[in-house]
């Protein structure tokens, strides 16, 4: 039988399942792939569908994504959506496992909890002005 996913019900779950389909786009170098395919190739390999949440978390962020939308993305990842759909795991855990993801990602890139590169200098306001 083959994987089917479930079609998010909101326009916020809609949007965030075709950022995360653009972005696993990228990542797989397959730029034909629908969502069908990336599920039935991804949903139940765990290791491998984790690796992709890896990246795709990686890349939103890079591209300027704040750290709470690239959750919201990865809620529609394969891997989220086969553990909560098909697996019937509890949302809570899962809810841990995408911030966990991009906690991680957000070492690995460097990038802040505010959306900086880490180190990078906030710009400041000097008042120049003499009285």
């Amino acid at each position: 039988m083959a994987l089917t996913p479930k079609t998010p019900e909101t326009a916020a779950g809609i949007e965030a399942r075709q950022q995360y389909l653009a972005l696993a786009r990228e990542i797989i170098g397959d730029p034909a792939m629908d969502y069908t395919m990336l599920y039935q190739r991804f949903a139940e390999n765990d290791w491998a569908a984790i690796k992709l949440d890896d990246e795709v978390a990686q890349r939103a962020l890079k591209g300027g994504q704040a750290p709470k939308t690239v959750v919201g993305i990865l809620y529609q990842s394969p891997y989220m959506q086969h553990q909560v759909h098909h697996n019937r795991v509890p949302i809570p855990p899962m809810h841990q496992y995408a911030r966990s993801t991009v906690w991680m990602a957000m070492q690995k890139t460097g990038i802040g909890i505010k959306g900086q590169a880490k180190g990078q200098a906030r710009p400041r306001q000097v008042d120049l002005e003499m009285e």
